[in-house]
């Protein structure tokens, strides 16, 4: 998001098209799975705990994504596509990125963002809500994948920095030193090994193998949840082995599908508008002599 921003949304004015291009991102293959887990809960699952939630106040509020990341609040559902309550974390994300990039707020942000972590790490305040769930407690691990953009020494400095102290918490959990508390374990490994592994996986090189995971990725992070409530309905069975395989076969079958089928149009848009974008950047003649 930092590289998008940078090369075609680093002005005030530029913020809502920045909202746009994250709409066509997002919304597309959203909409797509979201009404097929709609069908597939109605016909096939009725009476459970999925179907309960199909109703207009719950449809309602979920197709903007962004109440999604308020479901603890009564906001939204969390059984209709379970993964998505992480994209209205997401978009709280894109809301708050182009300001702190073009005001230079990072690093106000971030250091705020920790203190609001440790606080629920430590159990100050809820640890699932505040360390997992919301952006002020999450913004910072963000903003490390920011500061990685350009990993500069300042930016690496805070990024190495960030994955150690995580590290030392995950061990202080573990060893009985701060108290586990929800996900507080999980989470601080997560950015005890992610923060490097993101590092070291920008100095590969590029593979063809890599686009074509990364343009699945998304649908089937979307769609997984859908897969297994349709092999639920057909092949009322525990998971073994062989419905592990299924869903994945069908997941990445299914994305596969839903890339081309849904997402690729859209894409067509994003470019567009990112065209556009520059060419109305790209000074006059008159202009560039005038500086």
């Amino acid at each position: 998001m930092t590289s998008l921003i940078e090369r075609n949304y680093r002005a005030p004015e530029k913020i809502g098209l920045f909202y746009v291009d994250r709409a066509l991102r997002l919304y597309p293959q959203f909409l797509f799975y979201f009404v097929v887990s709609c069908l597939v809960i109605h016909f096939l699952l009725p009476g459970t705990p999925q179907a309960a939630e199909l109703t207009l106040k719950t449809i309602v509020s979920s197709l903007p994504i962004l109440p999604l990341g308020f479901y603890m609040f009564g906001i939204g559902g969390t059984q209709i596509l379970p993964p998505a309550w992480s994209l209205g974390l997401e978009m709280c994300f894109y809301l708050l990125i182009p300001f702190l990039l073009i005001f230079n707020a990072r690093g106000v942000a971030f250091t705020l963002s920790v203190g609001v972590f440790l606080l629920a790490c430590l159990g100050y305040i809820d640890a699932d809500v505040y360390g997992y769930r919301l952006l002020p407690g999450v913004l910072f691990m963000f903003l490390c994948g920011s500061y990685l953009y350009k990993a500069d020494n300042k930016g690496l400095t805070i990024a190495a920095g960030t994955a150690v102290v995580a590290g030392l918490l995950f061990v202080a959990i573990m060893t009985g030193l701060i108290e586990r508390r929800p996900f507080n374990a999980e989470v601080t490994l997560g950015i005890a090994l992610g923060i490097p592994a993101v590092y070291l996986l920008t100095r590969v090189k590029f593979h063809p193998v890599d686009e074509l995971l990364g343009n699945i990725s998304y649908g089937v992070f979307l769609n997984h949840f859908v897969v297994m409530y349709l092999l639920r309905g057909f092949w009322p069975v525990a998971y073994d082995t062989r419905m592990v395989v299924a869903v994945l076969v069908l997941a990445f079958l299914f994305s596969g599908v839903s890339y081309y089928c849904v997402e690729r149009p859209a894409l067509k848009w994003r470019h567009r508008l990112r065209a556009g974008v520059k060419q109305g950047a790209a000074p006059s003649r008159s202009n560039e002599m005038a500086v």
